[in-house]
C-alpha cells in the first residue's frame, strides 16, 4: 500500500489544485500542503510549481506521477486478486465504542457484502486502547475519534462531527435564555470513561474555557445508553 504522501501527491497531480485535492482527501489545504512539502524534502526536489497563478508538474513531478500511478495500479490489481482468491482473508479491524454504536456497521456490511471470503475481526475499544493495540500489530487498522500523535501512525480524516450538549428538557439548563460555561459547575457532567476520545475532547472543551473535570460533579460512564438513559432522566448534562 502506498504512503499516504504519495496518495496525496497522486491526488494532486490529478486535479492539479490544492483546495480540490483536499475536498477529495477529507483533509484540509494546508495538510496536503504539508504532505506536498514533505515528500519534496524526502526526496530532495521540486515537484510542482506554480506558473501565472497556474499549478504545473515539474519534470521530477512528472517523472515521480507515472511511477507512483504505476504502482498504485499494480497495487490495486494485486490488492484485488487477493480478495478474488477463495481463500479466506483474515481482517482484524478496531474502532471506538461512539464509531462502533453509530458509524462502523453499514461500512463494514459493504465490505462483507463485496469481498464475502473475509473473515472480519472487529475490537470495540476506547482509543488509548485501540491506539496501544496498533502500536503493538494486535490490529490492522483502527477507526478513532479524539487526539493522538500524528506523527506515529499512517491516518486519514474519515468524518467530522459536531459535538454539542444535550440534557432533558426538563433540566434547569434548558430554561435558560443564555448558558455560561461557568453554570456546568452547579449540575452533573456526565461524560465518557478515562481513556476515551470523546472524553479527550470534552476534557478538552472545558479547558479552553479555564474549567476541568476535577471542577465539575463529574460521572464517567462507559456505555452510550447508560448516558442517554442517565441525561434523559435528568441526571446531568452530557456532550456527544
Amino acid at each position: 500500500m502506498l504512503d499516504y504522501h504519495y496518495l496525496t501527491f497522486l491526488t494532486v497531480c490529478e486535479t492539479l489544485n490544492y483546495t480540490e485535492a483536499a475536498r477529495r482527501l477529507n483533509l484540509t489545504q494546508p495538510a496536503v500542503s504539508k504532505h506536498i512539502a514533505q515528500l519534496q524534502e524526502e526526496l530532495g526536489v521540486t515537484l510542482l510549481e506554480y506558473k501565472q497563478k497556474r499549478l504545473y508538474l515539474t519534470e521530477a513531478g512528472q517523472y515521480l506521477y507515472k511511477l507512483v500511478a504505476h504502482m498504485k495500479k499494480e497495487g490495486d490489481l494485486g490488492l484485488s486478486s487477493i480478495f478474488d482468491d477463495d481463500r479466506p482473508l483474515p481482517i482484524s479491524l478496531a474502532c471506538t465504542f461512539t464509531i462502533g454504536n453509530f458509524l462502523i456497521a453499514q461500512p463494514l456490511m459493504e465490505l462483507l457484502q463485496r469481498f464475502p471470503n473475509t473473515q472480519l475481526n472487529l475490537v470495540v475499544e476506547n482509543t488509548r486502547t485501540l491506539l496501544r493495540d496498533l502500536s503493538l500489530d494486535q490490529v490492522d487498522c483502527a477507526f478513532v475519534e479524539g487526539h493522538f500523535d500524528h506523527k506515529q501512525y499512517q491516518h486519514r480524516l474519515y468524518r467530522r462531527e459536531p459535538l454539542v450538549a444535550v440534557a432533558a428538557p426538563t433540566h434547569p439548563l434548558v430554561g435558560q435564555e443564555k448558558v455560561s460555561w461557568e453554570d456546568l459547575r452547579d449540575h452533573q457532567l456526565i461524560t465518557r470513561e478515562i481513556g476515551s476520545g470523546l472524553g479527550r475532547l470534552v476534557e478538552d472543551l472545558l479547558s479552553a474555557h479555564n474549567l476541568s473535570l476535577s471542577d465539575l460533579n463529574t460521572s464517567h460512564i462507559g456505555n452510550y445508553q447508560v448516558i442517554k438513559e442517565f441525561v434523559m432522566n435528568g441526571l446531568g448534562v452530557a456532550f456527544i
